[in-house]
């Protein structure tokens, strides 16, 4: 899996682009440069979109080793991320509820439209 990382600065939020196949190193990498280059943002604002993920090579263990380990990162505390998954292949169920016991809520959209809306938006909840 490769990855992109840009920030937008008209609507402040940072857009993670993953594709190809992911694995578990690769996965690692995106979120420490994801924090080393905004994890300094109050709040800091992310659309993961994965739906240019082809493959999921990661093994069970690995997700939730994952997940525990982004929801434990401090620079994500309080960040408001939305996730873009494909219907076929969602690459983040696992992620996403692991995460979740260490406090971080991820939460997915269908669209880039939606996702933009609540990210940029000041409701807590996306609608």
């Amino acid at each position: 899996m490769s990855f992109q990382i840009r920030y937008d600065n008209q609507s402040r939020v940072v857009t993670m682009l993953l594709y190809g196949e992911a694995t578990y190193e690769n996965r690692m990498e995106a979120v420490r440069q994801l924090v080393a280059k905004y994890g300094h943002f109050k709040p800091l604002r992310v659309l993961a979109d994965v739906r240019r993920v082809t493959k999921m090579s990661m093994t069970l263990e690995q997700q939730q080793r994952y997940g525990a380990y982004i929801g434990q990162l401090p620079a994500l505390q309080g960040a408001r991320i939305a996730m873009l998954n494909r219907a076929q292949l969602n690459t983040t169920a696992v992620m996403r509820n692991h995460a979740r016991d260490g406090g971080l809520e991820l939460f997915s959209f269908l669209t880039e439209a939606a996702a933009m809306s609540w990210l940029t938006s000041s409701a807590e909840v996306p609608t």
